[in-house]
């Protein structure tokens, strides 16, 4: 709304004081000021750099509507624009602020204002004893475009008959590097060498968009067509020589997935095995995909051997590299022994890989004895039951393929394996290892005999050779 100059203002009906005079208007003879007014320069905008085409300018008025009285000439208004970001400078004391006295008629105009190479809006104040005022400037790009940049990423890759995850993106700014909205952006895609290339959504591979008021142009999406191979895409303005150039890759559709770590790998339980999970990713020639995502994917059950990838988790994301290949994170051992299943999979692939897993159990931990210890015989003859053990690790998984030391006493009342008093036995795939058969010799009594491995404790078998 356009102000009135206060000559013009209109006249308030108000009450009058009582023992103030009224004049002809209605107004009251005595009319102090008791407040500030805008009288112009608000709202306005300038180009970066440039001078506001209107001088800022308030006035001393009073509420009542009156025109006021008294000795206005020569009251303190001082002008205050921002510090910070978006602002100006007066051009009498060269910077953000300037203190002015009202003329005769109250009113206070401030020296020439120019903007600042911040865009953006902003107020500057206008105070006084009389109160404060704001006013409205905005300080807008030169609309002279200088430069235009990439803002999105400028290599991508897609599956050939499919749509590339990110548009083309650029941003268009003038010599102060302000954003210049309004600027006409045109996005092309090119051909590669093998006939690679793409075509915005609506079949063509030319698409123009405007700059926004944050200078970005963004085009539509666009789709690989069906032949592998590297292109370019470009952005241009019609008001520089210079492009931008995008990087473009088609990749052939992934056909199968193979595993290219050893089929059977084992480590022992709690224990990370040797190497990563690896998978490659082939076209339907056989050649490498590259790009392609590969999910590893690890059993979880209740109970039973299993794993996890370092971190906790059962499944884990990898892309292929140039060579097809896909590497998982380091897998890590459960605490229970046996052999299970990992898988490898292409997002939109059919197949998958397969790899066989095998947690060895742990360091024997404890070592039990068999039905043998108690038994009896006649001396000279031989027990009926042979001397067994049973070797588990801490988790309880049974031990394989260690060694177990029998040993019967060497003096008084004891037995021999055949003519041996120790022997030593390899526990099977179920942790048991069997004596060959004891005989007592001819001193009955009773005696223990000792089963040990590693660092487990011992398992005694209490015999008896009776006379």
């Amino acid at each position: 709304m356009r102000l009135l100059p206060l000559a013009l203002l209109p006249i308030a009906a108000a009450v009058l004081p009582l023992g103030a005079a009224a004049t002809a208007g209605g107004c009251p003879s005595s009319n102090p000021p008791n407040m500030l007014q805008i009288l112009g320069g608000s709202p306005q905008t300038a180009q970066l750099g440039r001078q506001f085409q209107s001088n800022l300018q308030v006035a001393l008025a009073n509420s009542n509507g009156c025109p006021p009285t008294g000795s206005l000439g020569g009251t303190a208004v001082r002008f205050v624009a921002p510090s910070t970001g978006a602002s100006g400078t007066f051009a009498a004391s060269g910077s953000n602020s300037v203190t002015v006295g009202a003329d005769a008629n109250g009113i206070a105009v401030a020296p020439a204002f120019r903007a600042n190479d911040t865009a953006g809006g902003y107020q500057v104040e206008a105070v006084s004893d009389y109160g404060t005022v704001k006013l409205s400037l905005t300080n807008t790009a030169s609309g002279v475009v200088a430069s235009l940049a990439a803002t999105g990423p400028t290599e991508q890759l897609a599956f050939v008959n499919t749509q590339f995850g990110e548009p083309l993106q650029v941003r268009v700014v003038d010599a102060n590097g302000a954003s210049v909205q309004g600027v006409t952006v045109d996005f092309s895609l090119g051909t590669g060498a093998y006939g690679a290339g793409a075509s915005f959504l609506g079949g063509t591979p030319q698409a123009t968009v405007e700059t926004n008021a944050s200078g970005i142009a963004t085009s539509p999406a666009f789709v690989a067509n069906g032949s592998p191979g590297r292109f370019t895409a470009t952005a241009s303005v019609s008001e520089l020589s210079g492009v931008v150039t995008f990087g473009l890759d088609n990749r052939a559709a992934a056909s199968s997935i193979t595993a290219v770590t050893p089929a059977v790998r084992s480590a022992r339980v709690h224990a990370r095995y040797a190497g990563p999970l690896q998978a490659r990713v082939g076209d339907a020639l056989g050649g490498p995909v590259e790009g392609a995502t590969v999910t590893f994917t690890l059993p979880q059950a209740a109970t039973g051997a299993g794993a996890t990838f370092a971190g906790g988790a059962s499944q884990a994301t990898a892309t292929t590299d140039a060579n097809g290949r896909a590497t998982s994170p380091a897998v890590v051992a459960n605490g229970s022994a046996g052999s299970f299943a990992a898988t490898a999979a292409v997002t939109g692939g059919g197949s998958s890989a397969r790899f066989t897993l095998r947690n060895l159990a742990g360091r024997p931990a404890a070592i039990a004895a068999g039905s043998a210890s108690g038994e009896s015989t006649r001396v000279g003859t031989r027990f009926p039951i042979r001397p067994a053990v049973t070797v588990k690790d801490a988790d309880g998984n049974a031990v394989a393929g260690v060694t177990v030391t029998f040993a019967a006493p060497a003096h008084g009342s004891t037995a021999r394996f055949g003519k041996r008093r120790v022997v030593r036995v390899q526990t099977d795939r179920n942790g048991i290892a069997v004596a060959p058969a004891l005989t007592a010799n001819r001193k009955p009594g009773g005696y223990v005999v000792t089963a040990s491995a590693g660092s487990a404790q011992r398992a005694a078998f209490a015999l008896v050779n009776t006379p």
